[in-house]
């Protein structure tokens, strides 16, 4: 301890003088291989982004063990600052090793903690030598230490003597993983009011915790320095929103996806770009270094002036203060940021690649990577990050984004490799009924949009309005009526509407009124039915099926009540206006209603109808509901995108999972 405390008064007050630190520097330039210009920028680069931090994640990310072991040598250098070299610093570690746990306590409190910015200064020119000069690592059994993936021509980081990276069964005997998230990206991200890490990232990152049985300890990153932090062993995990690509998974191994995630631009609303061909020769487009927006705008678009930000935060007040005309960034960043921040639009909501956000670790480590993968695949059996998608982006993005956003169970939907720059196509019109049409086309519409289309609904309550607005050219097409109601329409009207596809169709069924059971019925009840001629025959077929009325031989779809040859129970049929029926319901016995009708009603085939069409009856197959279209506008682009997402696999399972049999996709 006499040594110890000698040591260190002797030399506290001179250590760190500015004309020490200079020699320092001078040395350890003249000792290097690589000329001095590459060893003085990388450690100005280290300097600036360590002092970005503050002490308690420096202090998790440089070893403690390089304290005792590296302090004496600087100790001795600057004390001798004319005859010592960098040999002579490592040889005289190992003559000043400390390792007692006081003595190293004691330089803790009084040399760390009181001279952190002059500490601060070593040890990022330390990292420099270390990482950039060829000098032998703390950890090396060898003079040349360990050598790239590029020396070595395989995935393995290092040697068996010189890991990099740290094995499953070596963070469990820490008993701390060591996590890279970003400190100011919300929701994915950030640190709150209480100084706690949250997001859609850090809960993932506590449950990988918890399964490994360990303490968590967040380590802020950029974009820009990921990989460094896991080839420097700074962390064992990035868990920052890293999109997997083929240029990043020849630096760093990616476990299974866990999110999808496309680019956007989002621009002033006063503004909007929506292509990137408008953007000016002048004009600049901010961006953030080291992420997928970098790398596309680069290879794709190299005219365009980049503005590059090395921090999330940097970048949003960047773009808020107009220093770019656009900020492009993964997709889900640029719309919680037009969603939040009022005078913003995402002129392009999807550019490029369609991609997956995954977890990475250091090249190499299959240990953790396969202990990640397994990990994911049995989250998705819980729907671990549908949880963890409502518990952090529910409130940013809504419900509608957590299908298109979340990937359960490492498996990710099928993407083109190649997907080409969405620009607004246009605007498609349709009118429609509001239950299931207008509901099903809601959901089209978000299909349309990643496409480049802009689809507009317009609700009807009647069944002749939405035919002669489309006539008229006032609307491009209409969706809420089957062929036999289309043909008697034309005929009637001398309108020229064609259909260009069916969707769906709907059941027709007889549903309670003031009785609940056919069997119930007495002598003169009433059940009302749609006037219209089509569905008013479909109604009838239908109590004629159930053995209420018989109708006349052949008067099949165009049966109508003058057409009822045999009714036992003298039931009056009251004809009304189709939307008008279910509204009788408490005056009737029973109404019988097709199946928009009927869900506006609140009525479940399923549930509520005392009998229904079957799918094989010929009147199910008849009356599919279909998009219409003035004639001679059946091939226009727009129409023939809408009849394709319509038709889609999409659209089909929504209607599966929506109504409940009451709708029914129709399978061409």
């Amino acid at each position: 301890m006499e040594f110890e405390q000698g040591f260190i008064s002797e030399r506290r007050e001179m250590l760190w003088t500015d004309e020490t630190i200079l020699i320092l520097l001078l040395h350890v330039v003249a000792e290097c291989c690589i000329p001095g210009h590459i060893c003085m920028a990388r450690c100005i680069r280290l300097l600036c982004n360590a002092l970005i931090y503050d002490i308690s994640i420096w202090n998790a990310v440089l070893p403690s063990a390089w304290v005792t072991e590296w302090y004496p040598g600087f100790f001795y250098a600057h004390s001798h600052p004319k005859e010592i070299s960098i040999a002579q610093i490592l040889f005289y570690n190992q003559i000043c090793q400390l390792h007692d746990r006081k003595r190293r306590n004691y330089i803790m409190k009084h040399f760390v903690l009181k001279r952190f910015g002059a500490i601060l200064f070593v040890f990022t020119f330390l990292i420099s030598v270390l990482t950039g000069c060829g000098a032998k690592t703390p950890t090396s059994g060898t003079a040349e230490g360990p050598k790239s993936t590029e020396e070595t021509g395989n995935s393995e980081a290092a040697s068996d003597t010189d890991t990099v990276y740290r094995t499953v069964d070596e963070i469990k005997e820490s008993d701390t993983i060591n996590i890279g998230v970003f400190s100011d990206k919300s929701p994915f991200g950030y640190v709150d009011e209480n100084g706690e890490y949250q997001g859609y990232d850090v809960y993932f990152g506590n449950r990988i915790g918890k399964d490994l049985g360990v303490e968590i300890n967040y380590v802020s990153t950029e974009a820009a320095n990921r990989i460094e932090y896991l080839q420097t062993s700074k962390v064992d995990i990035i868990l920052a929103n890293f999109t997997v690509t083929e240029e990043l998974a020849q630096e760093v191994d990616f476990a299974l996806p866990y999110m999808n995630v496309a680019l956007g631009v989002v621009s002033p609303e006063d503004a909007v770009i929506t292509s990137l061909d408008a953007v000016g020769a002048d004009d600049e487009v901010i961006v953030i270094s080291g992420t997928t927006a970098e790398t596309y705008l680069t290879k794709n678009y190299p005219d365009i002036k980049l503005q590059k930000y090395d921090a999330y935060a940097e970048a949003k007040t960047a773009f808020e203060n107009r220093n770019g005309v656009a900020w492009a960034n993964d997709n889900t960043e640029v719309i919680a940021f037009a969603i939040e921040n009022p005078g913003y639009e995402v002129g392009i909501p999807s550019l490029g690649s369609a991609d997956t956000i995954a977890p990475a670790v250091t090249k190499g480590n299959e240990s953790l990577l396969n202990w990640l993968n397994d990990e994911i695949k049995t989250l998705g059996t819980e729907k671990f990050f549908h949880a963890d998608y409502e518990a952090t982006l529910l409130d940013t993005y809504g419900a509608d984004y957590e299908d298109t956003l979340v990937v359960e169970g490492g498996a990710a939907a099928e993407t083109g490799t190649e997907a080409a720059e969405v620009e607004n196509k246009g605007v498609i019109t349709v009118a429609a009924s509001p239950t299931p049409h207008a509901e099903i086309l809601a959901a089209a519409a978000d299909i349309l949009k990643k496409e480049g289309w802009t689809l507009e609904v317009t609700e009807f309550e009647d069944y002749v309005q939405p035919n002669l607005v489309v006539d008229s050219g006032e609307i491009d097409a209409n969706y809420f009526q089957h062929v036999p109601y289309l043909d008697d329409f034309n005929e009637e009207k001398g309108t020229s509407l064609v259909s260009v596809g069916g969707v769906h169709y709907e059941p027709f069924g007889i549903y309670p009124g003031t009785k609940s059971a056919l069997s119930d019925l007495a002598e003169g009840d009433v059940i009302a039915v749609p006037n219209d001629t089509t569905n008013e025959a479909r109604a009838l077929l239908l109590l004629q099926d159930n053995g209420i009325i018989t109708l006349a031989d052949g008067a099949g779809l165009k049966a109508t009540v003058k057409d009822i040859t045999d009714n036992p129970k003298n039931i009056k049929i009251q004809e009304l206006e189709a939307a008008q029926v279910s509204r009788v319901k408490d005056e009737v016995a029973f109404v019988v209603l097709n199946g928009n009708y009927a869900l506006e009603a609140g009525f479940s085939v399923a549930h509520d109808a005392v009998a229904y069409e079957t799918s094989e009856s010929e009147a199910a197959k008849t009356y599919v509901n279909v998009l219409v279209v003035k004639k001679g506008n059946e091939n226009e682009e727009g129409i023939q995108a809408l009849v394709k997402v319509l038709k889609s696999d999409a659209i089909r399972q929504y209607i599966v999972d929506s109504y409940d049999g009451a709708v029914v996709p129709f399978e061409d």
